[in-house]
């Protein structure tokens, strides 16, 4: 493992950074305050990410990576991750029985009362990302993200903006993750009393941001109750040129190559509409399954109580 630190340069400065987080951490917790994530832990924290994208693929293959996983992510009947996926980057056909994305998402930033932009994406910053905006942050909802509104993260924002900013998500070619998690709790310093008052809208890269980076080394039951799409799935079509574009691209790793044709792994795709956005041959499409939900937070457990008005 010594040798392994220097895979990339300052591999070693970032466990010096991320420790130096984690004190500061156990150190208001033991004098009895709640942590704040001040500017500086935020930097500190991102270089915590670029490590995590790292060793991440170096442990997905060792017999207790299953144990983090459920150390993280939590059992399947108390989820301590849920995240909900919302294509964007694919054409959705309208019907009377289809939910269209954007829509699920205005409803939503119209019913939710303080809303906040963070001023960067805390995994771009850490990667150093080279292919999409640093400064394009996710939006924060629910009363409990007001810590990070006074401590100088972000911006607050109206509906209209919010919805502006989702626009610019896909322009950008970004992913959308509804999610609802402990850690950000525990690492952003959200209040414990609050924690159940919070959601974020993330925009996640391929290339940087945690939950897209690492789909493929999750277990199946990991996606089936923590990546969950609201559902929507991609299907090959025969006119599959076995160009393998859409292989390449799905973070999930849920399309698979099946001689000069492509098929996709339903239990394990995320829905997210990459595969369509980049296919030259038109001959994927993102199509939805099951019975439609009316609102964002109905796919959710309901025992969370997310209570955002």
């Amino acid at each position: 493992m010594k040798d392994k630190l220097e895979v990339y340069p300052g591999a070693r400065q970032d466990m010096a950074r991320l420790a130096k987080w984690l004190g500061r951490k156990i150190r208001e917790r033991l004098q009895g305050r709640e942590y704040v994530m001040n500017r500086e832990d935020f930097q500190d924290l991102a270089r915590g990410i670029r490590l995590s994208n790292w060793l991440m693929p170096l442990l997905a293959e060792k017999n207790w990576y299953q144990r983090y996983l459920e150390a993280v992510f939590g059992p399947l009947e108390r989820p301590k991750i849920q995240s909900r996926v919302i294509p964007l980057n694919a054409p959705v056909k309208k019907s009377k029985n289809a939910v269209i994305p954007y829509q699920l998402i205005d409803d939503f930033l119209d019913q939710t009362g303080f809303k906040m932009i963070l001023d960067e994406c805390l995994c771009r910053r850490g990667m150093e990302c080279r292919d999409y905006p640093i400064d394009f942050g996710c939006i924060m909802l629910g009363e409990g993200a007001r810590t990070m509104l006074e401590n100088g993260h972000g911006r607050e924002v109206t509906a209209a903006e919010a919805k502006a900013h989702v626009r610019k998500a896909q322009e950008h070619g970004l992913v959308v993750f509804a999610a609802h998690a402990k850690a950000e709790e525990q690492m952003m310093g959200i209040p414990k009393a609050l924690h159940g008052n919070f959601i974020e809208l993330c925009f996640c890269c391929p290339c940087c941001c945690v939950a897209m980076k690492n789909l493929k080394y999750y277990t199946a039951d990991i996606h089936q109750h923590n990546f969950i799409n609201v559902g929507f799935v991609a299907k090959a079509l025969p006119d599959c040129k076995g160009c393998n574009t859409c292989v390449n691209r799905c973070a999930a790793g849920a399309i698979q190559v099946n001689g000069n044709k492509v098929w996709v792994k339903e239990d394990i795709c995320i829905g997210c509409g990459v595969c369509q956005n980049v296919c030259r041959h038109d001959a994927i499409r993102l199509v939805q399954i099951g019975r439609p939900k009316g609102a964002l937070l109905d796919y959710f457990d309901g025992r969370l109580q997310l209570d955002l008005s």
